[in-house]
């Protein structure tokens, strides 16, 4: 508890690169997929597609069982252990000769990725408390856009001069002093909290519906900002003549209007707004920007000013991470319940571009079909946000009595 009392600043932001580098095995292909492409020649483009989306494919099924392993055995030592699993998987690519053996380190890389990802959430939560959490976990939840921002900036500044073989050195580098920095400043479990011997903290947490109902929420908003992240060029393209490049350049200034809104939400649940006021404001956000988005903007002012409000207003609710601790049965379950949030997070950015691809095909009436439906399923989080009032105490769902029900029944 003394760790939490004291907050570290320093450790929160090492965390926080920490996950930002972890979400990159994702973001950091993003720059080389023209490369591979070119060297490979893969039968189909989806092919390509893969080699940016396995490693969350992977993370999607492997993230609750890797949280109860963070449990089980310690988050520092699963970052560790996802460190090296990330190099591993950036050093085979790096080497890869074929696409086959390059889609199976990517995979090797997710696993990594999401080790990573759990451990440094689990930590978090050990070493905050009160506002402070809030705080911490509400900038957590912006390591997505920040991942991507920064493949978007070394796309554009070194990207077309360098091999795609780079930008795999560069990030396993980057991890490589992030896990020494790692090794060096940030705490281990104390030694006299028990580690868990039994499968009894994960099957509490796959008992509570909570931690479903904010991982769905969630799920709908990563379904509906990786949807139109993937078909914006395509939608104003045919709306109002803009090219490919210029919507690429302003989705860079999205996504930090979308890490903007994620952090918001922390800075104004401590200021005392309501966790509700905040999510229903920000639905509303983002179906008037999806709407005008979906109906064709006059011009391309008015798109990036549109599309900023939409993802501004998303990471409003993507920033409600910072409930984790409110939906968490236990202190000793932080692991497995992030792990299965996060798995069904991913599940969102698996199917929202294929979903809104098919939709923009279909026509403007799917689209608008999609954004409802999305923004609709995101309110499945609306008893979670009513019921967190208090940023100061640490609330859950499931009372002592019931927790130690629970435990004993398993």
């Amino acid at each position: 508890m003394s760790d939490a009392v004291r907050a570290p600043w320093p450790h929160i932001i090492l965390i926080y690169l920490i996950g930002v580098f972890g979400m990159m095995v994702v973001s950091a292909a993003l720059p080389a997929l023209g490369g591979i492409a070119r060297e490979f020649h893969p039968p189909s483009p989806a092919t390509i597609g893969w080699v940016m989306s396995i490693p969350a494919l992977a993370a999607a099924v492997a993230s609750l069982a890797v949280g109860w392993l963070v449990d089980r055995f310690g988050d520092r030592r699963m970052m560790i252990l996802g460190s090296l699993l990330v190099l591993l998987g950036d050093g085979g690519v790096v080497t890869s000769t074929s696409m086959d053996l390059l889609l199976g380190w990517r995979v090797t890389a997710g696993l990594g990725y999401v080790c990573m990802v759990v451990a440094a959430v689990t930590m978090i939560s050990r070493l905050t408390s009160g506002r402070a959490r809030i705080a911490a976990l509400a900038l957590w939840s912006t390591v997505i856009p920040a991942s991507f921002v920064v493949a978007s900036l070394y796309g554009a500044v070194v990207g077309h001069g360098a091999g795609w073989r780079t930008v795999f050195l560069l990030h396993g580098g980057g991890v490589a002093l992030l896990t020494l920095l790692a090794l060096v400043r940030l705490p281990g479990r104390p030694a006299e909290e028990p580690t868990r011997s039994r499968l009894d903290g994960i099957g509490l947490v796959l008992r509570s519906p909570w931690p479903y109902a904010l991982g769905a929420s969630f799920a709908a908003a990563a379904f509906l900002q990786t949807g139109f992240v993937a078909t914006l060029p395509r939608l104003l393209a045919s709306g109002i003549g803009a090219s490919e490049a210029q919507v690429h350049s302003f989705n860079a200034l999205a996504m930090i209007c979308n890490m903007v809104g994620a952090f918001s939400f922390g800075l104004l649940y401590n200021r005392g707004l309501k966790p509700w006021q905040m999510g229903f404001g920000a639905v509303l956000l983002c179906g008037a920007a999806g709407l005008g988005l979906v109906l064709a903007p006059t011009n391309l002012a008015l798109a990036i000013l549109m599309n900023c409000a939409l993802m501004f207003g998303l990471g409003i609710l993507v920033g409600m991470w910072a409930l984790l601790p409110a939906v968490t049965p236990s202190p000793q379950t932080t692991g497995a319940t992030s792990g299965l949030i996060t798995q069904i997070t991913l599940l969102g950015v698996l199917f929202g571009p294929p979903a809104a691809f098919n939709a923009l095909h279909a026509g403007p009436e799917m689209m608008l079909i999609f954004l409802g439906a999305a923004l609709a399923a995101s309110m499945v989080g609306w008893p979670i946000w009513r019921r967190n009032h208090d940023p100061v105490q640490r609330s859950s769902f499931i009372t002592d009595r019931s927790i130690s029900n629970g435990s004993a029944a398993l």
